[in-house]
């Protein structure tokens, strides 16, 4: 420690005892804006005895506020810059799964099954469960809100995690611990007229001295149908309508599943925990449809087919068994986590196709087998090093094996029979170490600094018809430096954040394999895809800027900028092949430029006049911009960005009701993604509400209403080139989901 940093070092030891010695002086008013924040790790017990034996003087009588505030809060005493979702908000709702959950969070938006920050979704955004990346063949979907302890939305990295985190970190974290005995259940109906689904959850925990034990889990049921219409539309260069296809889709079929996560914790002494746990998953589903074209002007290919009829049967399992051991060593903590998963999903995918006369048939149908397996483990070191600083090393490592095997029966009037068997067998090796420092150099400037290192080895063996014939290796590491920072201004009401990162996006295992998928019927928009062994991670260097103000008890108001310069970016490009047909293929292809603003506010209503008590309104705007390079604007943004989105919510508690709404909006509009390329995004509002009704101590109700407003889901896509302008519309009907929760503590 040098000389001029002694006196700094001594003001932040001082501070809190200097804080307390004022707070006991006669006549203080403790509140808190002037009691020190406190981390509950750290918080200790007063000695009772000591105070009862020391004799009492007499002295005035004090008054003493004591706030929920005054103790440990992420978003406000973090240095790092962190939303909280708690179980109540989770909840709140009624939702079914965690997209829903979603939706509503400032700065996120959900676009079907991918969540987005800044306007980025898969790969740019970080999904996270219990800090770790899900295992191959979990789904999100699995995940129903009783499950989720919380919910942490990270705007900007940290080395603990992995900084494969370009637009921003969401962490699910799983209920785990038992503080005292849990017994509830809950019994949930969703309906559309499309949709019907029930869903039956619940909490078995206990406590017997250092041993806990802790059941959750839950089985849902039900049936869905799909409607669609879509149109097809070409002209020439000249403007010439030379083709026009419009198509009708319906489809229905039943779905069902079951999870359960069992946990173990066993308080071994006062320096060592041990905690184990599993996860087991099994869900299935089938479907059939139909579909038919008409084609009016021109033809869609040869022979042109003009119904369609498919059906599909999909089943799916998983375990996962984890060992988690904390100990105290060395004078500090050691958190070490070895985990392993295996999955396999089975399907079997039909499809007929015949053209308008019935004089040809084309018929597809493959059964497809995946087995997924990984091991991986963790360990981390944490301990208080020098004055004001907490030290934190780990490493991480893991391999995830993929087998699959696709046999593919194809048959076509006036063609022999083809019987094609595929396999893909890649290897997914990942190595990381990292270090990190919190230093709190004042009582109201602390800092971050970390750095990690993470290397990817891809392995991919492919073989069939349609592979390439080669086995390819794809080799990646990233060293990831990070600062951030915190300073509260005078006050302790306000304060501003600065961050520095280096992010990454490494590509996905499909993105590297030479294997190519290829389509039914080839055209600009339904290609065959392929990867690219060659292909190198996207990098980011971030600049994250924000101001919070809390000026009164649950109340928030925080602006936030950033801005992301990405180098290396993927591309991915439609061209033809030599034998003409449509393919994708990812490739780095210049750079791209990220920048969001964004703001949030929460308000009591109480502040403002007394007969707003038990109101608390929420809203948030975030706008967001983004330039691709090596792609022509106007409306070249990243990955389908979207521009901007809002929230407003509003809620009401009083004795035993409570009631809420929540309007989410989604900007959408035109975005180039090549030269020839463009697709429209829908712009969507989002009307959700709930009534809650606690019966007695024992049981509430719970109705809830989504899509109020009955949005539907429309898209189009163009592609236009030297041969003309090409065009598809597609449009699903929409209607408001109503549930109903039972919910029980027995």
């Amino acid at each position: 420690m040098t000389p001029r940093s002694m006196p700094l070092a001594l003001a932040a030891w001082l501070a809190p005892a200097l804080a307390l010695a004022q707070s006991a002086a006669p006549g203080t008013t403790v509140t808190a804006d002037t009691a020190p924040a406190v981390r509950p790790a750290d918080a200790k017990p007063a000695d009772a005895k000591a105070v009862a034996a020391k004799p009492v003087e007499a002295a005035p009588i004090q008054t003493v506020q004591v706030r929920g505030a005054a103790s440990y809060d992420a978003r406000r005493d973090d240095t790092a810059s962190k939303t909280v979702i708690d179980a109540e908000e989770v909840r709140k709702y009624g939702d079914t799964n965690i997209y829903d959950v979603l939706k509503r969070a400032p700065g996120v938006t959900v676009t079907g099954n991918t969540l987005r920050m800044r306007g980025l979704g898969a790969g740019y955004t970080q999904i996270l469960v219990n800090g770790d990346r899900p295992p191959p063949g979990f789904s999100l979907d699995t995940l129903t809100p009783d499950q989720i302890e919380r919910i942490e939305i990270d705007k900007a990295a940290s080395a603990e995690y992995s900084m494969q985190a370009i637009a921003g970190t969401i962490n699910i974290v799983l209920r785990k611990l038992v503080v005292k005995p849990q017994r509830d259940a809950r019994i949930a109906y969703n309906r559309t007229p499309q949709n019907r689904g029930v869903n039956l959850g619940g909490t078995y925990g206990e406590r017997v001295g250092g041993l806990s034990y802790f059941l959750n889990g839950s089985a849902w049921a039900g049936s869905s149908e799909f409607t669609q219409t879509s149109a097809d539309r070409m002209t020439d260069p000249n403007g010439v309508l030379t083709q026009a296809r419009d198509a009708r889709y319906a489809g229905e079929g039943p779905y069902r599943g079951l999870v359960l996560f069992p946990r173990l914790s066993w308080k071994v002494d006062d320096s060592n925990e041990l905690n184990l746990s599993v996860g087991l998953q099994a869900d299935s589903s089938s479907w059939r449809g139909a579909s038919h074209n008409d084609v009016t002007l021109g033809s869609f290919g040869d022979p042109d087919w003009i119904d369609s009829a498919n059906h599909s049967s999909n089943n799916h399992w998983m375990v996962r068994g984890e060992a988690n051991w904390v100990a105290k060593i060395g004078g500090g903590k050691l958190d070490v986590t070895v985990s392993g998963e295996r999955s396999r999903s089975r399907s079997d995918q039909f499809n007929d196709q015949t053209n308008i006369d019935a004089t040809q048939e084309y018929t597809r149908d493959w059964d497809d087998v995946q087995h997924n397996s990984r091991l991986f483990a963790r360990a981390k070191y944490s301990r208080s090093l020098f004055e004001g600083h907490s030290l934190g090393t780990g490493f991480e490592a893991s391999r995830q094996d993929n087998d699959e095997t696709r046999l593919r029966h194809e048959r076509q009037t006036g063609l022999p029979d083809s019987d094609i068997l595929e396999a893909f067998d890649p290897h997914v090796t990942r190595l990381a170490g990292y270090v990190q420092d919190e230093w709190n150099i004042l009582p109201a400037w602390s800092m971050y600094l970390g750095g990690r290192w993470e290397g990817i080895q891809t392995d991919s063996a492919a073989s069939g018809q349609t592979a390439g014939e080669a086995d390819t290796v794809s080799r990646n590491h990233v060293l990831s430096p990070v600062l951030q920072t915190l300073y509260k201004l005078p006050g302790g009401k306000q304060q501003l954040r600065l961050a520095l990162t280096r992010t990454f996006k490494a590509p996905s295992t499909d993105q590297l394999s030479a294997r190519r998928y290829v389509a039914i019927e080839n055209t600009r928009f339904t290609p065959d895809s392929g990867g690219n062994p060659a292909l190198k991670p996207e990098l980011a260097n971030g600049l994250d800027l924000a101001y919070e103000s809390f000026w009164a008890p649950g109340a928030l108001l925080a602006l936030s900028a950033s801005h992301r310069d990405i180098s290396s970016y993927i591309r991915t490009r439609l061209d033809q092949d030599a034998d003409g047909r449509w393919l994708y293929q990812p490739f780095n292809d210049g750079d791209a430029t990220v920048r969001s603003l964004q703001a949030e506010l929460k308000l009591p209503l109480k502040l403002l006049f007394d007969a707003g008590n038990g109101v608390d309104l929420r809203a948030s705007v975030t706008r967001n911009w983004s330039e691709v390079s090596t792609v022509p604007g106007p409306d070249n943004r990243l990955d389908a960005q979207t521009p901007e989105s809002a929230t407003f919510g509003i809620d009401y508690r009083k004795d035993r009701l409570s009631l809420g709404a929540s309007l989410a909006y989604q900007q959408g509009g035109w975005v180039r993604i090549s030269d020839a390329q463009s697709t429209r995004q829908q712009t969507r509002k989002d009307l959700d509400a709930y009534a809650l009704w606690k019966l007695d101590d024992h049981f509430q109700l719970r109705l809830s209403l989504a899509n109020i407003l009955g949005m539907d889901n429309d898209s189009e896509r163009s592609y236009a080139d030297a041969s003309g302008t090409s065009r598809q519309w597609s449009w699903q009907r929409g209607w408001m989901r109503t549930g109903l929760n039972l919910e029980m503590k027995l």
